[in-house]
Protein backbone atom coordinates (compact mmCIF):
# COMPACT_ATOMS: atom_id res chain seq x y z
CA UNK A 1 0.00 0.00 0.00
CA UNK A 2 1.52 3.16 -0.90
CA UNK A 3 2.39 5.75 2.09
CA UNK A 4 0.26 8.87 1.76
CA UNK A 5 1.72 12.03 2.64
CA UNK A 6 0.57 14.73 5.55
CA UNK A 7 -1.27 16.79 2.14
CA UNK A 8 -3.12 13.91 0.88
CA UNK A 9 -4.55 12.71 4.09
CA UNK A 10 -5.59 16.58 4.53
CA UNK A 11 -6.86 16.69 1.41
CA UNK A 12 -9.11 13.45 1.85
CA UNK A 13 -10.14 14.54 5.19
CA UNK A 14 -11.42 17.47 3.20
CA UNK A 15 -12.71 16.22 0.11
CA UNK A 16 -15.07 13.45 2.46
CA UNK A 17 -16.48 16.97 4.40
CA UNK A 18 -17.46 18.87 1.68
CA UNK A 19 -19.08 15.73 0.21
CA UNK A 20 -20.71 14.48 3.10
CA UNK A 21 -22.02 18.76 3.63
CA UNK A 22 -23.37 17.94 -0.18
CA UNK A 23 -25.03 15.08 0.71
CA UNK A 24 -27.09 16.67 3.60
CA UNK A 25 -28.05 19.30 2.02
CA UNK A 26 -30.09 17.61 -0.40
CA UNK A 27 -32.98 15.98 1.22
CA UNK A 28 -36.49 17.07 -0.24
CA UNK A 29 -38.68 15.13 -1.72
CA UNK A 30 -37.87 15.15 -5.90
CA UNK A 31 -42.11 14.82 -6.73
CA UNK A 32 -42.46 17.96 -8.84
CA UNK A 33 -45.63 18.95 -6.53
CA UNK A 34 -43.82 18.20 -2.69
CA UNK A 35 -41.20 19.83 -0.67
CA UNK A 36 -41.67 16.79 2.03
CA UNK A 37 -38.48 15.88 3.51
CA UNK A 38 -36.69 12.79 1.85
CA UNK A 39 -36.22 9.47 2.99
CA UNK A 40 -33.54 6.94 1.54
CA UNK A 41 -35.23 5.12 -1.81
CA UNK A 42 -33.46 1.88 -3.52
CA UNK A 43 -32.49 3.00 -6.70
CA UNK A 44 -33.90 -0.89 -7.69
CA UNK A 45 -36.03 -2.35 -4.65
CA UNK A 46 -34.79 -3.94 -1.89
CA UNK A 47 -37.23 -6.84 -1.50
CA UNK A 48 -37.44 -8.84 -4.77
CA UNK A 49 -34.56 -7.67 -6.71
CA UNK A 50 -31.38 -6.59 -4.07
CA UNK A 51 -32.34 -9.46 -1.83
CA UNK A 52 -32.29 -11.98 -4.75
CA UNK A 53 -28.52 -11.65 -4.47
CA UNK A 54 -27.60 -10.48 -1.50
CA UNK A 55 -25.73 -13.39 1.37
CA UNK A 56 -26.51 -12.40 5.00
CA UNK A 57 -28.48 -9.26 3.59
CA UNK A 58 -25.12 -7.82 2.44
CA UNK A 59 -23.51 -6.96 -1.29
CA UNK A 60 -20.83 -5.29 -2.30
CA UNK A 61 -20.52 -1.78 -4.35
CA UNK A 62 -17.93 0.79 -5.67
CA UNK A 63 -17.14 3.46 -3.45
CA UNK A 64 -14.31 6.39 -3.84
CA UNK A 65 -12.01 6.08 -1.01
CA UNK A 66 -9.65 9.38 -0.73
CA UNK A 67 -7.63 7.68 2.42
CA UNK A 68 -6.50 4.88 -0.20
CA UNK A 69 -4.73 3.96 -3.36
CA UNK A 70 -6.62 3.53 -5.95
CA UNK A 71 -9.33 5.67 -4.64
CA UNK A 72 -11.64 3.44 -6.36
CA UNK A 73 -12.60 0.47 -3.74
CA UNK A 74 -14.92 -2.69 -2.97
CA UNK A 75 -16.76 -2.44 -0.18
CA UNK A 76 -19.45 -4.71 1.64
CA UNK A 77 -22.75 -3.14 2.26
CA UNK A 78 -25.97 -4.01 4.43
CA UNK A 79 -28.78 -3.98 2.07
CA UNK A 80 -31.07 -1.40 3.64
CA UNK A 81 -28.07 1.41 2.86
CA UNK A 82 -26.79 0.04 -0.21
CA UNK A 83 -27.87 1.76 -3.38
CA UNK A 84 -30.00 4.03 -1.79
CA UNK A 85 -30.09 7.88 -1.60
CA UNK A 86 -32.63 10.48 -1.31
CA UNK A 87 -34.94 10.75 -3.45
CA UNK A 88 -38.83 10.60 -2.38
CA UNK A 89 -40.47 11.84 0.74
CA UNK A 90 -42.52 8.14 2.28
CA UNK A 91 -45.43 8.80 1.01
CA UNK A 92 -44.56 9.47 -2.67
CA UNK A 93 -41.78 6.32 -2.10
CA UNK A 94 -44.32 4.07 -1.24
CA UNK A 95 -47.06 4.94 -3.15
CA UNK A 96 -45.74 5.73 -6.72
CA UNK A 97 -43.56 2.59 -7.28
CA UNK A 98 -47.06 -0.09 -5.73
CA UNK A 99 -46.92 -1.12 -9.78
CA UNK A 100 -43.22 -2.71 -9.08
CA UNK A 101 -43.16 -3.10 -5.57
CA UNK A 102 -46.27 -4.88 -4.47
CA UNK A 103 -47.26 -6.86 -7.81
CA UNK A 104 -45.53 -9.01 -9.73
CA UNK A 105 -43.18 -7.29 -12.68
CA UNK A 106 -44.41 -6.97 -16.09
CA UNK A 107 -41.74 -5.85 -18.35
CA UNK A 108 -43.41 -5.25 -21.32
CA UNK A 109 -45.88 -2.65 -19.01
CA UNK A 110 -44.91 0.65 -20.07
CA UNK A 111 -45.68 1.92 -16.71
CA UNK A 112 -43.82 -0.60 -15.33
CA UNK A 113 -40.71 0.60 -17.27
CA UNK A 114 -40.90 3.98 -16.78
CA UNK A 115 -40.82 3.75 -12.85
CA UNK A 116 -37.53 1.93 -13.03
CA UNK A 117 -36.06 4.91 -15.22
CA UNK A 118 -37.43 7.47 -12.98
CA UNK A 119 -35.35 6.15 -10.00
CA UNK A 120 -32.65 5.96 -12.44
CA UNK A 121 -32.95 9.83 -13.70
CA UNK A 122 -33.55 11.10 -10.08
CA UNK A 123 -30.36 8.84 -8.84
CA UNK A 124 -28.31 10.77 -11.20
CA UNK A 125 -29.68 14.22 -10.63
CA UNK A 126 -28.75 13.62 -7.31
CA UNK A 127 -24.96 12.57 -7.92
CA UNK A 128 -24.69 15.71 -10.01
CA UNK A 129 -26.28 17.82 -6.99
CA UNK A 130 -24.02 16.22 -4.66
CA UNK A 131 -20.55 16.71 -7.09
CA UNK A 132 -21.50 20.49 -7.23
CA UNK A 133 -22.11 20.98 -3.76
CA UNK A 134 -19.10 19.03 -3.17
CA UNK A 135 -16.81 21.03 -5.36
CA UNK A 136 -18.31 24.86 -4.18
CA UNK A 137 -17.33 23.78 -0.65
CA UNK A 138 -14.39 23.21 -1.98
CA UNK A 139 -13.32 26.28 -3.84
CA UNK A 140 -15.10 28.11 -0.62
CA UNK A 141 -12.35 25.92 1.66
CA UNK A 142 -9.71 26.36 -0.26
CA UNK A 143 -9.56 28.79 -3.35
CA UNK A 144 -5.69 28.55 -4.23
CA UNK A 145 -6.33 24.59 -5.01
CA UNK A 146 -10.07 24.65 -6.74
CA UNK A 147 -10.99 27.77 -8.10
CA UNK A 148 -9.20 26.79 -11.54
CA UNK A 149 -10.61 26.34 -14.52
CA UNK A 150 -10.63 22.89 -14.64
CA UNK A 151 -12.97 23.04 -11.55
CA UNK A 152 -15.30 25.68 -13.11
CA UNK A 153 -15.37 24.07 -16.36
CA UNK A 154 -16.46 20.39 -14.21
CA UNK A 155 -18.91 21.89 -12.97
CA UNK A 156 -20.28 23.35 -16.08
CA UNK A 157 -20.86 20.01 -17.74
CA UNK A 158 -22.57 18.72 -14.41
CA UNK A 159 -25.15 21.90 -14.84
CA UNK A 160 -25.55 21.31 -18.72
CA UNK A 161 -26.13 17.57 -17.63
CA UNK A 162 -28.94 18.77 -14.86
CA UNK A 163 -30.38 20.69 -17.84
CA UNK A 164 -30.60 17.77 -19.95
CA UNK A 165 -31.89 15.22 -17.39
CA UNK A 166 -34.58 18.18 -16.56
CA UNK A 167 -35.76 17.46 -19.82
CA UNK A 168 -36.18 13.88 -19.53
CA UNK A 169 -37.27 14.43 -16.31
CA UNK A 170 -40.28 16.32 -17.70
CA UNK A 171 -41.39 13.44 -19.96
CA UNK A 172 -41.62 11.23 -17.37
CA UNK A 173 -44.22 13.04 -15.91
CA UNK A 174 -46.08 13.79 -18.79
CA UNK A 175 -46.33 10.16 -19.24
CA UNK A 176 -47.30 9.02 -16.07
CA UNK A 177 -50.28 11.76 -16.08
CA UNK A 178 -50.90 11.46 -19.11
CA UNK A 179 -50.69 7.87 -19.95
CA UNK A 180 -48.21 9.24 -23.09
CA UNK A 181 -45.24 7.35 -24.24
CA UNK A 182 -42.30 9.31 -25.02
CA UNK A 183 -39.80 6.40 -24.93
CA UNK A 184 -39.50 3.16 -26.68
CA UNK A 185 -38.39 0.08 -23.53
CA UNK A 186 -37.31 -3.27 -24.34
CA UNK A 187 -36.47 -6.92 -22.26
CA UNK A 188 -34.94 -10.22 -22.41
CA UNK A 189 -33.89 -12.72 -20.53
CA UNK A 190 -30.16 -13.99 -19.98
CA UNK A 191 -27.91 -16.45 -18.17
CA UNK A 192 -28.22 -15.62 -14.37
CA UNK A 193 -25.05 -13.50 -12.96
CA UNK A 194 -25.05 -11.66 -9.72
CA UNK A 195 -25.42 -8.42 -11.01
CA UNK A 196 -28.17 -5.28 -10.06
CA UNK A 197 -27.02 -2.22 -12.35
CA UNK A 198 -29.49 0.64 -12.52
CA UNK A 199 -28.12 3.54 -14.76
CA UNK A 200 -27.87 5.46 -18.31
CA UNK A 201 -25.01 6.11 -20.64
CA UNK A 202 -24.66 8.85 -23.33
CA UNK A 203 -24.67 7.57 -27.07
CA UNK A 204 -22.30 10.40 -28.38
CA UNK A 205 -18.75 9.53 -27.69
CA UNK A 206 -16.32 12.38 -26.25
CA UNK A 207 -15.06 12.55 -29.75
CA UNK A 208 -17.94 13.14 -31.28
CA UNK A 209 -19.39 15.89 -29.02
CA UNK A 210 -15.45 17.49 -28.90
CA UNK A 211 -15.97 17.38 -33.15
CA UNK A 212 -19.49 18.93 -32.10
CA UNK A 213 -17.79 21.95 -30.59
CA UNK A 214 -15.70 22.54 -33.53
CA UNK A 215 -18.05 22.91 -35.67
CA UNK A 216 -20.67 24.96 -34.54
CA UNK A 217 -18.37 26.45 -31.39
CA UNK A 218 -21.39 25.03 -28.78
CA UNK A 219 -22.30 22.31 -26.94
CA UNK A 220 -24.51 19.92 -28.64
CA UNK A 221 -28.17 20.86 -28.12
CA UNK A 222 -29.16 17.32 -26.54
CA UNK A 223 -27.19 14.47 -25.54
CA UNK A 224 -28.60 11.27 -26.76
CA UNK A 225 -28.72 8.08 -23.37
CA UNK A 226 -29.52 5.32 -23.15
CA UNK A 227 -30.99 3.78 -19.94
CA UNK A 228 -30.34 0.48 -18.89
CA UNK A 229 -31.30 -1.92 -15.72
CA UNK A 230 -29.81 -5.36 -15.26
CA UNK A 231 -31.12 -7.29 -12.45
CA UNK A 232 -32.02 -10.18 -11.10
CA UNK A 233 -35.87 -11.13 -10.62
CA UNK A 234 -37.55 -14.28 -9.72
CA UNK A 235 -34.12 -16.03 -10.34
CA UNK A 236 -33.87 -14.75 -13.70
CA UNK A 237 -31.59 -12.08 -14.95
CA UNK A 238 -33.47 -9.59 -16.71
CA UNK A 239 -32.05 -7.03 -19.14
CA UNK A 240 -34.29 -3.60 -19.82
CA UNK A 241 -33.16 -1.00 -21.91
CA UNK A 242 -34.93 2.05 -23.63
CA UNK A 243 -34.39 5.42 -24.80
CA UNK A 244 -36.17 8.67 -25.29
CA UNK A 245 -37.99 9.09 -28.63
CA UNK A 246 -36.52 12.36 -29.56
CA UNK A 247 -33.28 9.99 -29.80
CA UNK A 248 -34.58 7.40 -31.96
CA UNK A 249 -32.81 7.96 -35.33
CA UNK A 250 -29.50 8.44 -33.69
CA UNK A 251 -29.57 5.50 -30.91
CA UNK A 252 -31.69 3.04 -32.56
CA UNK A 253 -29.20 0.53 -33.81
CA UNK A 254 -27.13 0.57 -31.18
CA UNK A 255 -29.97 -0.03 -29.12
CA UNK A 256 -30.96 -2.88 -30.72
CA UNK A 257 -27.81 -4.49 -30.76
CA UNK A 258 -28.54 -5.89 -27.22
CA UNK A 259 -31.77 -7.44 -28.38
CA UNK A 260 -30.22 -8.61 -31.64
CA UNK A 261 -27.51 -10.26 -31.38
CA UNK A 262 -26.41 -13.69 -29.86
CA UNK A 263 -25.63 -13.76 -25.97
CA UNK A 264 -22.31 -13.80 -26.18
CA UNK A 265 -21.89 -10.91 -27.68
CA UNK A 266 -24.70 -9.26 -25.86
CA UNK A 267 -23.18 -9.99 -22.36
CA UNK A 268 -19.45 -8.83 -23.83
CA UNK A 269 -21.37 -5.53 -24.52
CA UNK A 270 -23.00 -5.33 -20.60
CA UNK A 271 -19.38 -6.55 -19.07
CA UNK A 272 -18.00 -3.31 -21.06
CA UNK A 273 -20.60 -0.92 -20.07
CA UNK A 274 -20.48 -2.05 -16.02
CA UNK A 275 -16.49 -1.59 -16.02
CA UNK A 276 -16.11 1.50 -18.33
CA UNK A 277 -19.45 3.65 -18.59
CA UNK A 278 -21.58 2.74 -15.82
CA UNK A 279 -20.77 2.90 -12.00
CA UNK A 280 -24.04 2.35 -10.43
CA UNK A 281 -24.12 -1.25 -9.53
CA UNK A 282 -23.92 -3.90 -6.85
CA UNK A 283 -23.30 -7.29 -6.96
CA UNK A 284 -23.28 -10.36 -4.92
CA UNK A 285 -20.65 -12.15 -1.97
CA UNK A 286 -20.12 -14.93 -5.14
CA UNK A 287 -19.54 -12.57 -8.25
CA UNK A 288 -17.36 -9.96 -6.13
CA UNK A 289 -15.29 -13.72 -5.07
CA UNK A 290 -15.20 -15.02 -8.33
CA UNK A 291 -15.04 -12.18 -10.50
CA UNK A 292 -13.19 -9.25 -8.56
CA UNK A 293 -11.30 -10.48 -5.45
CA UNK A 294 -7.71 -10.22 -5.84
CA UNK A 295 -8.28 -7.99 -9.08
CA UNK A 296 -9.80 -4.58 -7.81
CA UNK A 297 -6.93 -2.98 -9.01
CA UNK A 298 -8.05 -4.03 -12.53
CA UNK A 299 -11.52 -2.36 -12.08
CA UNK A 300 -10.03 1.04 -10.88
CA UNK A 301 -7.89 0.89 -13.68
CA UNK A 302 -10.72 0.58 -16.15
CA UNK A 303 -12.77 3.28 -14.40
CA UNK A 304 -9.75 5.58 -14.97
CA UNK A 305 -9.42 4.81 -18.66
CA UNK A 306 -12.96 5.57 -18.92
CA UNK A 307 -12.27 9.13 -18.08
CA UNK A 308 -9.49 9.27 -20.44
CA UNK A 309 -10.87 7.72 -23.78
CA UNK A 310 -12.52 9.68 -26.55
CA UNK A 311 -14.30 6.60 -27.89
CA UNK A 312 -16.71 5.71 -25.07
CA UNK A 313 -18.11 2.90 -27.23
CA UNK A 314 -15.05 0.95 -27.96
CA UNK A 315 -15.57 -2.82 -27.15
CA UNK A 316 -13.00 -4.34 -25.48
CA UNK A 317 -12.69 -8.29 -24.78
CA UNK A 318 -14.04 -8.97 -21.56
CA UNK A 319 -16.92 -10.79 -20.56
CA UNK A 320 -18.02 -11.68 -17.22
CA UNK A 321 -19.97 -14.97 -18.38
CA UNK A 322 -16.56 -16.20 -19.87
CA UNK A 323 -14.69 -18.63 -17.25
CA UNK A 324 -11.21 -16.84 -18.12
CA UNK A 325 -12.92 -13.37 -17.30
CA UNK A 326 -9.63 -12.26 -15.15
CA UNK A 327 -7.33 -14.00 -17.09
CA UNK A 328 -9.60 -11.43 -20.14
CA UNK A 329 -8.87 -8.31 -17.26
CA UNK A 330 -4.99 -9.45 -16.59
CA UNK A 331 -4.02 -9.03 -20.84
CA UNK A 332 -6.69 -6.04 -20.33
CA UNK A 333 -4.35 -4.26 -17.80
CA UNK A 334 -1.15 -5.18 -19.75
CA UNK A 335 -1.88 -3.30 -22.73
CA UNK A 336 -4.28 -0.49 -21.41
CA UNK A 337 -3.53 -0.21 -17.48
CA UNK A 338 -0.30 1.91 -17.46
Amino acid sequence: MVKKSKEDIEFAKLFNECKTKGIKSIDTCYHPDCSKKSINSHILQKNGILSEIATDRHLWEQVIDQFKTPHLQFKKTGINEIFSFKCFCNEHDTDLFKKIEKQDIDFEDYESCLLFTLRTVYNEIYRKQVNIKMYECLISKEPENFDNPATHEYMRQENLGLGDLAEIEKDIWNDLKNGSESFVFKSRELPRIDICLSAFYNYDTSQEMHEYIQIHGKDMDRVSDIFINWLQYKEATTLLMGYNKKDEKKVKANFYTFFKEKEKRVTRYLTNLVLFRCETWVCSDAFYTEYVKGFEDGYAATSYYSTQTSNERKIHPLNFYDKNFKKQLKEWMEKYGG
